[in-house]
């Protein structure tokens, strides 16, 4: 009962603007999250509130690292393996109990894949370092997934939940996967890039799903830190990330939850913080990034396939974060072939160097629609720009696709900016349309920063764009372009 003390004491108070509320509902008892604030309805958001129930790893067989470094490489596979069967055990009696808390105490656990299931709260106790392991073998066999916003088998993520209800990760803790290998697996390779073009050709022609096996060191398709596929009522908090092969959370096809007080840093090559794909009714409060991609992407699938009853991501909240490092803050895209709608971001600051505050990415292989997004009462220091929109990214799948070039073309629609300071930046609005769709309807209000050194706003393809107080205190004349992804 010493853990479960633990847990209540490490849950403090809301901010006093969202109302708390229990309900229960089937026997499962729920806390009601407001989001009146919204500029459109969206409905309370409801996250779980697990039993009071601790189920220690150690008393199913978990091994903590010894102390004066790390074991043999026989040892270390003992140990291993020994872990991940505790886990799993413990996950297997904390559901079979009717929920509750699979606690890690304090120390280092080096351990395989985390399998969640339903009901229960991964509890990191204060001084507990998951540590998971340097081998990708370790992640086999493999599991469902999605490499980018497509579906297919690939490597376990390190902690992986496939349609499970009411889960949750909590506690002061630490993740800290050995990152020996992926760090290798950064750079594209010729097979790598291989992987890519099979990869969108199963997804254009809706190869069998079974038939999508893409792991392996060959493709070096690096697996998520967490990954929750098709589940339901999601709680993350307070919990660190430090590194992560790939991204570090990634919510795929989800209803309902919220993350709260994360501290992130993970500083690899397309390192995104929260990737949200095909999820609703989330929110996100009070968490820290420091990332090598995004802070936060929204996304929706990168192909217009029909696997899995894909959804848009829609009714997402996004507030009092900050952001030490990264691409984008918040980023919409590129993978938004299922559509992204109402998407409200306040008060967030971003106190390191950013290349964008806001953006949206596209390109003509997303016909879908992205709308009703507003982004509001943000602070940051220095970025390439505040916000921007750009029609033509790839990254490393150009030139890798089956269909033609301009086959389809994403309506971006009812896009609202505002109230938002900066210290420095190359420049504020640079919208690039596509010709053969234009945006449509943005909405750019009080945009001030101390010191602009190429422009203020660069728009093509636009139709009806409404800018009001864009202003620099210093704008130089420099011919230098601010970075654009490609």
């Amino acid at each position: 009962m010493k853990y479960i003390s633990l847990i209540v004491l490490s849950l403090p108070l809301l901010c006093i603007s969202c109302k708390k509320e229990t309900v229960i509902w089937q026997g499962i008892t729920y806390e009601t999250i407001s989001t009146s604030e919204t500029p459109f309805p969206m409905s309370d958001v409801q996250i779980p509130v697990f039993p009071d129930r601790g189920f220690d790893i150690t008393d199913y067989g978990a091994r903590p690292m010894p102390h004066g470094g790390y074991p043999t490489a026989i040892d270390s596979s003992r140990i291993i393996r020994t872990n991940s069967q505790a886990f799993e055990r413990a996950m297997e009696v904390c559901s079979g109990s009717g929920g509750g808390h699979v606690v890690v105490p304090k120390g280092e656990w080096l351990t395989g894949p985390i399998r969640f299931q339903s009901n229960c709260d991964l509890f990191l106790s204060d001084g507990a370092e998951v540590i998971f392991s340097r081998n990708p073998d370790d992640f086999l066999p493999e599991q469902m997934t999605s490499w980018e916003g497509i579906e297919c088998y690939n490597y376990s993520p390190l902690v992986y939940a496939w349609r499970c209800n009411n889960i949750g990760i909590s506690g002061s803790g630490t993740f800290r996967p050995l990152m020996d290998v992926w760090e290798k697996w950064y750079e594209p390779t010729f097979e790598h890039l291989k992987a890519l073009q099979m990869l969108d050709n199963w997804g254009t022609f809706g190869a069998l799903f079974y038939a999508r096996n893409i792991s392996g060191s060959k493709f070096r398709l690096r697996p998520a830190l967490i990954q929750f596929y098709q589940c339901s009522n999601i709680l993350l908090q307070d919990f660190k990330v430090r590194q992560s092969p790939h991204w570090a959370i990634h919510l795929f096809n989800c209803e309902e939850g919220m993350a709260r007080r994360l501290d992130i840093v993970a500083l690899g090559r397309d390192n995104d913080g929260i990737d949200l794909e095909m999820t609703r009714h989330f929110i996100v409060e009070d968490c820290s990034f420091d990332q090598g991609g995004d802070a936060i992407a929204i996304k929706s699938g990168r192909v217009l396939e029909n696997w899995n009853t894909p959804n848009s991501s829609r009714y997402i909240v996004i507030r009092r974060c900050v952001a030490n490092r990264a691409k984008a803050f918040l980023s919409i895209g590129e993978e938004i072939s299922h559509g992204v709608h109402n998407v409200y971001m306040h008060n967030c600051q971003a106190k390191g160097e950013l290349d964008d505050f806001f953006s949206i990415r596209s390109n003509r292989r997303q016909n879908s629609q992205v709308d009703s997004i507003t982004v509001e009462h943000c602070e940051a220091a220095s970025l390439q720009r505040i916000f921007a929109i750009d029609t033509d990214v790839y990254g490393d799948w150009r030139g890798r696709m089956t269909s033609g070039p301009d086959s389809c073309v994403a309506t971006i629609a009812g896009i609202t900016m505002r109230d938002i300071k900066c210290r420095r930046a190359v420049a504020l609005v640079d919208i690039n349309g596509d010709a053969k769709r234009p945006i449509k309807d943005v909405t750019i209000e009080d945009l001030n920063a101390d010191s602009v050194t190429s422009f203020l706003s660069h728009t093509t393809h636009v139709i009806d764009y409404k800018p009001s107080a864009i202003r620099a205190r210093h704008l130089g004349q420099s011919s230098l372009q601010p970075r654009r992804p490609q």
